[in-house]
């Protein structure tokens, strides 16, 4: 595992407390035992999301789950269709639970496929993996599970064929709601009334943008050039129709979903951030959709809330109407950090190091209040029955350090690019034993007068190479 060291003990620390919060957490599954379990107590299962979203969060600290959470979800891979578990050929596991409801068949969790974003997301993260690794070998292995996958989507994923993931479970037990945020009530209108299914969440447009560019990358590098091109091209394409059918001009920002008549659902929401993750937001947008993030009915100096404060519906104690959760801003630092908007990466970098430090041992739970940072709430709230150690959470620090050295792997040219801008609190940055491929180095940042930082590495075999992003160069003119 990485070792880290910095000037600010919070970030030291809670580097610290993920790091082994993760190493305790496998599920010790074959084919992957490196594979976390989502979080103690309520999870200790198969949870494919959550699994791998954690070991790629993950990957600055270390490879190996990330490894072992992709031929888990390979080896889960749905092969019939099955309404009581909302399983399809192909389609990832969402939960593989063992609890005695489960097990005499009250509910189907015992094998339970519905979820949208885990499809997208093995894509994703298989060609995440072999950026930091290069590791062809796995990636051949993986590719008839990455092929089933892609399956799956085209033929699943867009039920009325408008260019649109959109989900509806067919179990009566099953979920309604199968984007990220999963609770039945996480959708709701601009006047708080529940939307109906099917539903197309921004978020999952994302996902599924990222996922045909990341896969476009493992065909290329599986001598598949034709196939690699295809996919960029359909890539570019949803582009485009999402940026008409869910920006919404007058409020700086991107529709949360679209309903079942395909109108917009005008809910001011995070998922914006992971739009910006995800590369899908135009460059000349996404200062503008920044800050929207960190208004103040957003950002509540803790952390980006689930649902505006503004909204009917917003309730700072609800698991996905006006709460904090942590994974959330590991991928939102990467996304901001992807656009150059160095200002609200490091408002997010403070808050989320700070509320770590109110938890017992700098651990972050599964998801926290979203009371506003004030004098009269010097603390977020607690959510009662969050989940900690919480994989996913855990893995938020990790990205977080990521975003703010704005590192981007490159294992196959043996070299990373980096472009580092530290915050007046974190003067000082040192990583150690990081991989890259087959190899390690050190990396050690310091922040100057002005603001200006120097690199300093370690490690022949590894080039370092200091360099924005293409969209922060693009941002840059818009802001």
């Amino acid at each position: 595992m990485t070792r880290l060291a910095a000037s600010a003990p919070d970030v030291t620390a809670a580097w610290h407390t993920a790091v082994a919060d993760l190493a305790a957490l496998p599920l010790g599954e074959p084919p992957g035992p490196a594979a976390p379990i989502a979080g103690l107590p309520a999870y200790q299962e198969i949870f494919g999301r959550d699994t791998m979203t954690a070991s790629w969060q993950a990957m600055l600290a270390g490879p190996t789950m990330l490894a072992d959470s992709l031929r888990l979800a390979a080896a889960h891979l749905g092969r019939r269709v099955d309404n009581w578990r909302d399983e399809e050929p192909g389609k990832p596991l969402h939960q593989g639970r063992h609890g005695p409801l489960s097990v005499l068949g009250d509910n189907p969790f015992d094998a339970y496929y519905g979820d949208w974003s885990t499809g997208p997301d093995f894509l994703i993260f298989l060609a995440q993996y072999f950026a930091w690794t290069g590791d062809l070998d796995l990636v051949r292995e993986l590719m008839p599970a990455a092929r089933r996958v892609l399956t799956w989507i085209e033929r699943y994923g867009d039920p009325d064929r408008d260019g649109f993931l959109e989900y509806a479970s067919r179990s009566r037990a099953g979920l309604r709601n199968q984007g990220w945020k999963d609770s039945d009530s996480a959708v709701v209108d601009h006047a708080g009334r529940l939307v109906d299914t099917p539903l197309a969440t921004s978020e999952l447009q994302a996902y599924w943008y990222a996922a045909l560019r990341h896969a476009a990358v493992l065909f290329a590098a599986t001598g598949h050039p034709r196939a690699s091109l295809g996919l960029l091209t359909r890539a570019a394409a949803l582009r485009r129709r999402f940026q008409r059918a869910y920006w919404m001009p007058d409020e700086g920002c991107y529709a949360m979903a679209l309903g079942p008549d395909k109108r917009q659902v005008r809910s001011v929401n995070s998922n914006d951030g992971q739009l910006l993750a995800c590369g899908i937001v135009p460059a000349r947008l996404a200062p503008t959709v920044a800050r929207r993030l960190f208004a103040p009915d957003m950002f509540s100096g803790w952390g980006v809330r689930t649902l505006s404060s503004a909204h009917p519906a917003y309730n700072p104690f609800s698991y996905h109407r006006g709460s904090v959760w942590p994974v959330e801003a590991g991928t939102i630092g990467l996304g901001l950090a992807r656009y150059g908007c160095r200002g609200e990466l490091h408002r997010l970098a403070e808050a989320t190091f700070s509320a770590a430090a109110l938890f017992d041992g700098h651990r972050l739970p599964e998801v926290f209040g979203g009371l506003p940072r004030t004098g009269d709430h010097p603390y977020p709230g607690v959510y009662p029955d969050a989940c900690s150690p919480q994989a996913w959470s855990a893995s938020a620090p990790i990205a977080l350090v990521q975003a703010l050295l704005t590192l981007r792997p490159a294992a196959s040219a043996g070299m990373v690019l980096v472009d580092p801008h530290l915050p007046p609190w974190l003067s000082q940055l040192r990583l150690e034993g990081v991989r890259l491929g087959r190899h390690t180095f050190d990396l050690a940042v310091r922040r100057r007068r002005g603001g200006r930082t120097s690199i300093g590495t370690r490690g022949d075999a590894v080039r370092v190479v200091r360099a924005p992003t293409r969209q922060a160069l693009t941002a840059r003119r818009h802001r």
